[in-house]
């Protein structure tokens, strides 16, 4: 699946697309894809023009689903009918109207390729539009009111792709910028400490260390509150912050939660948006792997295995 970041030629060829669509035979429409108050260059006849005029993101994450969350991207485009001269005497405008209206309705997916390899299943559907928004939007650009429909095209995308890197210490001392997420993976508990430390000495700020019980709570509010108020304790303004055994919260957690888990209805995200407000680094400790919210948004890894020398190891390179 094509991620965020082909947004933008995902808008492209959605445009492209329907351009296409209502030029080519059967269907053979004059198309232009023009701002609303662009002169009707190259165009004879009666035609029809595509606008984009308003986008929305909707980010979600199915209950089941591995892997970085999804967005549902919603296209709108003003359709709009221009007739071949100005007297409009055979009705050309309205019959161009009509036959892309039909051809809307008659081809609700559209197979859009994207590069070589990718191909994106793009959905399209009338939008209503009141003449509250019609009229704004002629007169936003200072023109006539021209005939027009709306189209809804929607598809889904990976919202993000995995950012984070199986690096060494010396990668997480370079992220340096406040609220940026670092993950210390492993079982080597006394390896990860020494690395926190080194890596707060490299920064020239002092290391704070908690537990995970001590800055979440079984609400977001209540993980809110805490992380405040540490973040605005005096001593630790500006610290690196070592979040120690967080795997209850941040590591992989089954498909089914204990009634008994004192973290089963926290949104995991929303605490890692809470942490981005971090006065410096934030380093995760767990003992396995991270949660897919966590690995969405750490920017580095280090592995700490159970063995001797391992820490020395992950502070070199």
């Amino acid at each position: 699946m094509s991620s965020l970041t082909n947004y933008g030629q995902a808008i492209a060829s959605t445009t492209v697309a329907l351009l296409q669509m209502l030029s080519s035979p059967p269907i053979g429409l004059e198309v232009t894809a023009y701002p609303l108050n662009a002169p009707r260059t190259g165009v004879s006849g009666p035609s029809v023009n595509l606008f984009l005029y308003y986008d929305s993101l909707i980010t979600y994450r199915e209950e089941t689903q591995r892997g970085p969350s999804r967005v549902i991207a919603e296209l709108h485009y003003l359709v709009s009918a221009y007739p071949g001269d100005d007297g409009d005497t055979d009705a050309g405008s309205h019959r161009a109207f009509g036959t892309a209206r039909a051809a809307i309705e008659r081809h609700p997916v559209l197979s859009v390729p994207l590069g070589s390899a990718d191909v994106l299943q793009v959905w399209l559907s009338p939008s209503p539009l009141t003449t509250e928004v019609l009229t704004a939007l002629w007169a936003a650009a200072a023109e006539p009111l021209r005939l027009s429909f709306a189209v809804m095209a929607s598809f889904t995308l990976d919202a993000s792709e995995r950012v984070a890197v199986v690096g060494t210490v010396r990668d997480v001392v370079k992220l340096a910028g406040a609220g940026a997420i670092a993950v210390l993976t492993g079982a080597d508990a006394a390896g990860k400490a020494e690395a926190a430390a080194s890596v707060a000495r490299e920064l020239g700020k002092p290391l704070v260390t908690v537990p995970v019980t001590d800055i979440v709570g079984a609400t977001l509010a209540e993980t809110e509150e805490k992380l405040t108020r540490l973040f605005e304790q005096a001593e630790h303004r500006g610290a690196v912050l070592l979040i120690e055994e967080a795997d209850a919260v941040f590591g992989v957690r089954p498909e089914v939660l204990d009634v008994d888990d004192p973290y089963a209805g926290l949104d995991i995200g929303s605490v890692l948006d809470q942490l981005g407000h971090a006065p410096s680094v934030v380093i995760i400790g767990l003992g396995h792997l991270a949660s897919d919210e966590l690995a969405d948004r750490a920017k580095v890894e280090v592995r700490f295995p159970a063995e001797e020398g391992s820490a020395a190891a992950r502070t070199s390179g």
